[in-house]
């Protein structure tokens, strides 16, 4: 077994990439009738091999990578990527020794992943841009002009109360706004904004401030995050799909390195800088 095929093989055993057991279903009460005579004799004979440390090299950053996105964003660090690796290297060294019930192994796996999620959702990080700031600064920070405060509006990354979509529709905006920790209400939407469903044709203006392109930024410059780029790349293109013909979306970072890409007779791309290390970007729709 290669790199490839072993890694594929140890996703499907995850069943939807769920990463939560190697060993346990979807329902964590049945045991896979295939592991004792399949599964455990590849991982052990994986283990006398190079692939075995990039296969679980490429496990833990994909759990993480995973985590990180139904988080909506919240970064690892290079300690998270050495726990992980720690579990599941005694998983795999629990595997090849057959004096260990096989239900105690899986058990004891299941434990040790669900403290790490529990400890890394609860984790406590600095307050986002959306709670931080004022709404009217942040419209001023993202260069949003007065007249341009009307129609549907969509703020992405919108924090947990959704300041700025309430100030927009105190101003006669129909304003929206989605994040994964804010709840649900008539405009605000709990959702991760990689698999949101961006309508088309519906937004005369959308906005993010140190959110969604801050994240896709990362995940361009970080190599294990190249299936997340691809996902916020498609994300990108369907929330600029999304706004109205001549409407706008304004946010900050910049992502120079896709905006270049944008063909120049459907969108018009204005990139300034808010000081020597920040550029902002508005992308006007035009056809």
């Amino acid at each position: 077994m290669n790199t490839e095929e072993l890694y594929t093989y140890i996703l499907t055993v995850f069943e939807g990439k769920s990463f939560e057991n190697l060993i346990l279903n979807k329902r964590n009460t049945e045991y896979k009738e295939s592991f004792e005579n399949d599964y455990r004799e590849k991982i052990i004979n994986a283990m006398n091999t190079n692939e075995y440390t990039k296969v679980m090299d490429k496990l833990s950053k994909s759990f993480l990578t995973n985590l990180a996105k139904g988080t909506n964003g919240k970064k690892f660090t290079k300690e998270d990527c050495n726990k992980i690796l720690e579990i599941y290297h005694k998983l795999i060294e629990n595997i090849s020794d057959f004096q260990k019930p096989y239900e105690r192994i899986a058990l004891e796996h299941f434990t040790e992943v669900r403290n790490f999620i529990n400890e890394f959702t609860s984790r406590k990080e600095e307050a986002t841009a959306s709670s931080s700031y004022s709404p009217e600064f942040i419209l001023k920070v993202l260069d949003v002009k007065e007249n341009e405060l009307k129609g549907k509006s969509l703020d992405i990354g919108c924090g947990k109360r959704g300041e700025l979509v309430e100030h927009l529709a105190s101003r006669g905006v129909d304003s929206y706004g989605i994040d994964i920790e804010c709840d649900d209400s008539d405009r605000l939407e709990q959702e991760d904004w990689l698999i949101k469903d961006y309508p088309e044709n519906t937004y005369d203006l959308i906005t993010s401030n140190l959110t969604f392109t801050k994240y896709f930024n990362d995940a361009n410059l970080e190599e294990q995050n190249d299936e997340e780029c691809i996902e916020y790349a498609q994300s990108y293109m369907k929330i600029l799909n999304s706004l109205k013909i001549g409407g706008k979306w304004h946010y900050v970072p910049a992502v120079t390195f896709i905006e270049e890409l944008l063909p120049d007779d459907k969108f018009e791309v204005t990139n300034s800088f808010i000081n020597d290390n920040i550029m902002r970007t508005v992308v006007k729709r035009i056809k």
